[in-house]
């Protein structure tokens, strides 16, 4: 979960500025209008208004991650009680059919295997129904935080000040940038700032219903 940020809006950004810059290189130089189409691309491109984020540190400072981060980790402990559980009544039940296996019929041996392999069974499943539930909100709340991130994006530079925000990172496509274009501090206060109005918002909701 900490490990995604601005997934769908960066890679067309990257994507973008990679194809300029392909183009750019693969311009033939033997040609005039080649060379003017050339400059024109490298105008365009110097002509950019850009800014940038650190990723990681919206990723941690972030209190909408923050608590979605919390929230997995009390359902995953939730999830391993509950197979726990599980898997604790089926070792007893294994236990009791083993005590009473001297005294069994054949009939009853087979039920009592029987018995076991649709407990091993119903086990499986349990684990698979859990697993898939934790994978949906794992899902919705990365969705949820893509829509957030955008949507205060969107209204950050409704003025179009900016033509490109970028996510910096170590180990990304991004290598440097200067500091100037950095609006972290700006971008990580708008978002917490809606984000405690939402909650806010969701409690007096919850308090009049």
């Amino acid at each position: 979960m900490k490990n995604i940020l601005f997934t769908s809006a960066l890679a067309a950004v990257l994507l973008m500025v990679s194809c300029n810059d392909s183009q750019v290189k693969d311009l033939p130089n033997e040609s005039a209008q080649s060379a003017v189409d050339s400059a024109k691309i490298e105008v365009e491109v110097s002509g950019l208004k850009v800014a940038f984020i650190y990723g990681d540190t919206v990723n941690t400072k972030y209190r909408f991650l923050m608590d979605a981060q919390d929230e997995l980790e009390k359902e995953q402990r939730v999830i391993e009680e509950r197979i726990n559980r599980k898997l604790q009544k089926a070792e007893q039940r294994a236990m009791e059919l083993q005590k009473q296996a001297p005294t069994m019929t054949q009939m009853q041996v087979q039920e009592a295997q029987l018995e076991l392999q649709n407990l091993d069974i119903e086990i499986q499943q349990f684990q698979e129904r859990l697993a898939t539930d934790f994978r949906k909100r794992e899902v919705e709340l990365q969705v949820e935080y893509t829509g957030r991130v955008n949507k205060m994006l969107e209204e950050y530079n409704s003025d179009g000040t900016y033509d490109m925000i970028l996510n910096f990172q170590p180990g990304g496509n991004l290598l440097w940038i200067k500091d100037s274009y950095d609006i972290t501090d700006e971008v990580l206060q708008k978002l917490n700032d809606q984000y405690d109005a939402d909650l806010t918002q969701q409690s007096e909701e919850n308090t009049t219903e």
